[in-house]
Protein backbone atom coordinates (compact mmCIF):
# COMPACT_ATOMS: atom_id res chain seq x y z
CA UNK A 1 0.00 0.00 0.00
CA UNK A 2 0.96 3.41 -0.42
CA UNK A 3 1.36 5.53 2.66
CA UNK A 4 0.63 9.40 1.93
CA UNK A 5 3.86 11.16 2.05
CA UNK A 6 5.84 8.02 0.97
CA UNK A 7 5.18 7.25 -3.14
CA UNK A 8 8.30 4.60 -3.66
CA UNK A 9 7.61 2.94 -7.11
CA UNK A 10 9.60 -0.07 -6.51
CA UNK A 11 7.27 -1.18 -3.79
CA UNK A 12 4.35 -0.21 -5.18
CA UNK A 13 1.69 -3.45 -6.24
CA UNK A 14 0.79 -1.72 -10.01
CA UNK A 15 4.38 -1.02 -10.60
CA UNK A 16 5.94 -4.43 -9.75
CA UNK A 17 3.13 -6.37 -11.70
CA UNK A 18 3.98 -3.88 -14.41
CA UNK A 19 7.50 -5.40 -14.24
CA UNK A 20 6.60 -8.31 -14.24
CA UNK A 21 4.57 -8.31 -17.48
CA UNK A 22 7.55 -6.44 -19.33
CA UNK A 23 9.90 -9.25 -18.45
CA UNK A 24 7.69 -12.09 -19.39
CA UNK A 25 6.85 -10.31 -23.02
CA UNK A 26 11.02 -9.85 -23.28
CA UNK A 27 11.57 -13.10 -21.94
CA UNK A 28 8.80 -14.71 -24.49
CA UNK A 29 9.95 -12.69 -27.55
CA UNK A 30 13.30 -13.57 -26.88
CA UNK A 31 12.67 -16.99 -26.94
CA UNK A 32 10.63 -16.77 -29.99
CA UNK A 33 12.32 -14.48 -32.11
CA UNK A 34 13.85 -16.71 -34.88
CA UNK A 35 10.72 -17.73 -35.48
CA UNK A 36 9.45 -14.45 -35.83
CA UNK A 37 6.87 -14.16 -33.82
CA UNK A 38 6.61 -11.28 -30.95
CA UNK A 39 5.45 -11.75 -27.95
CA UNK A 40 2.02 -9.48 -28.88
CA UNK A 41 1.12 -12.31 -31.94
CA UNK A 42 1.86 -14.65 -29.63
CA UNK A 43 -0.86 -13.86 -27.72
CA UNK A 44 -2.82 -13.77 -30.34
CA UNK A 45 -1.88 -17.36 -32.26
CA UNK A 46 -2.32 -19.28 -28.49
CA UNK A 47 -5.41 -17.76 -27.82
CA UNK A 48 -6.62 -19.33 -31.40
CA UNK A 49 -4.86 -22.53 -31.11
CA UNK A 50 -7.25 -23.12 -27.48
CA UNK A 51 -10.23 -20.90 -29.31
CA UNK A 52 -10.14 -21.12 -33.17
CA UNK A 53 -13.07 -19.08 -35.22
CA UNK A 54 -13.19 -15.95 -33.05
CA UNK A 55 -14.29 -13.33 -34.51
CA UNK A 56 -12.31 -9.94 -34.29
CA UNK A 57 -13.91 -8.35 -31.50
CA UNK A 58 -14.36 -11.43 -29.31
CA UNK A 59 -10.85 -12.09 -29.89
CA UNK A 60 -9.87 -8.40 -28.65
CA UNK A 61 -11.92 -8.98 -25.52
CA UNK A 62 -10.12 -12.06 -24.50
CA UNK A 63 -6.47 -10.34 -25.16
CA UNK A 64 -7.60 -7.29 -22.99
CA UNK A 65 -6.78 -5.01 -26.56
CA UNK A 66 -8.09 -2.44 -28.37
CA UNK A 67 -9.72 -3.32 -31.68
CA UNK A 68 -7.52 -1.65 -33.52
CA UNK A 69 -4.35 -3.14 -31.84
CA UNK A 70 -6.04 -6.87 -32.43
CA UNK A 71 -6.55 -5.86 -36.17
CA UNK A 72 -2.65 -4.33 -36.94
CA UNK A 73 -1.72 -7.84 -34.99
CA UNK A 74 -3.96 -10.02 -37.13
CA UNK A 75 -2.84 -8.01 -40.29
CA UNK A 76 0.96 -9.07 -39.82
CA UNK A 77 -0.36 -12.72 -39.40
CA UNK A 78 -2.60 -12.56 -42.19
CA UNK A 79 0.46 -11.30 -44.31
CA UNK A 80 2.81 -14.21 -42.53
CA UNK A 81 -0.10 -17.10 -43.50
CA UNK A 82 -0.73 -17.80 -40.28
CA UNK A 83 -3.97 -16.92 -40.05
CA UNK A 84 -7.63 -16.27 -42.06
CA UNK A 85 -10.09 -14.07 -42.08
CA UNK A 86 -13.49 -15.91 -42.85
CA UNK A 87 -16.62 -14.04 -43.05
CA UNK A 88 -19.16 -14.50 -40.55
CA UNK A 89 -22.13 -16.07 -41.66
CA UNK A 90 -24.77 -14.46 -39.77
CA UNK A 91 -22.61 -11.06 -39.88
CA UNK A 92 -21.57 -9.26 -43.36
CA UNK A 93 -19.04 -6.49 -41.24
CA UNK A 94 -17.30 -9.50 -39.39
CA UNK A 95 -14.84 -11.77 -39.43
CA UNK A 96 -13.95 -15.21 -38.32
CA UNK A 97 -10.35 -15.98 -37.55
CA UNK A 98 -8.87 -19.31 -37.79
CA UNK A 99 -5.29 -20.72 -37.79
CA UNK A 100 -4.08 -21.46 -41.20
CA UNK A 101 -2.47 -25.25 -41.63
CA UNK A 102 1.12 -23.69 -41.55
CA UNK A 103 -0.03 -21.27 -38.05
CA UNK A 104 -0.83 -24.16 -36.29
CA UNK A 105 2.51 -25.77 -37.20
CA UNK A 106 4.36 -22.85 -35.81
CA UNK A 107 1.91 -22.86 -32.42
CA UNK A 108 3.16 -26.61 -32.19
CA UNK A 109 6.74 -25.01 -32.50
CA UNK A 110 6.92 -22.17 -30.75
CA UNK A 111 4.84 -23.97 -27.29
CA UNK A 112 7.63 -25.60 -26.21
CA UNK A 113 9.76 -22.59 -26.14
CA UNK A 114 6.99 -20.64 -24.23
CA UNK A 115 7.17 -23.05 -21.52
CA UNK A 116 10.85 -23.18 -20.63
CA UNK A 117 9.48 -19.49 -19.64
CA UNK A 118 6.72 -20.74 -18.05
CA UNK A 119 9.05 -22.61 -15.76
CA UNK A 120 11.59 -20.04 -14.91
CA UNK A 121 8.00 -17.90 -13.35
CA UNK A 122 7.02 -21.24 -11.65
CA UNK A 123 10.65 -21.95 -10.87
CA UNK A 124 11.22 -22.29 -6.56
CA UNK A 125 7.10 -22.14 -5.84
CA UNK A 126 4.85 -24.95 -4.98
CA UNK A 127 2.01 -25.85 -6.97
CA UNK A 128 -0.24 -24.25 -3.87
CA UNK A 129 1.49 -20.96 -3.82
CA UNK A 130 1.49 -20.82 -7.86
CA UNK A 131 -2.58 -21.46 -7.20
CA UNK A 132 -2.86 -18.81 -4.82
CA UNK A 133 -0.95 -16.16 -6.79
CA UNK A 134 -3.84 -17.06 -9.85
CA UNK A 135 -6.42 -16.46 -7.64
CA UNK A 136 -4.78 -13.26 -6.19
CA UNK A 137 -4.18 -12.02 -9.80
CA UNK A 138 -7.75 -13.09 -10.54
CA UNK A 139 -8.95 -10.84 -8.01
CA UNK A 140 -7.14 -7.74 -8.92
CA UNK A 141 -8.39 -8.21 -12.60
CA UNK A 142 -11.88 -8.80 -11.23
CA UNK A 143 -11.04 -5.00 -8.97
CA UNK A 144 -10.28 -3.02 -11.97
CA UNK A 145 -13.55 -4.00 -14.10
Amino acid sequence: MWKQGEPRLDNSLDFNLVKVVNKLRCQIGRELKHLDITSEQWGVLARLWEQDGLNQKELAEKLLKDQANTTRILDKLVKKGWVQRVDALNDRRAYLIYLTDEGKRIVQEAYPLVFTVKDKVAKGFTDLEIESLKAMLNRVLQNLG
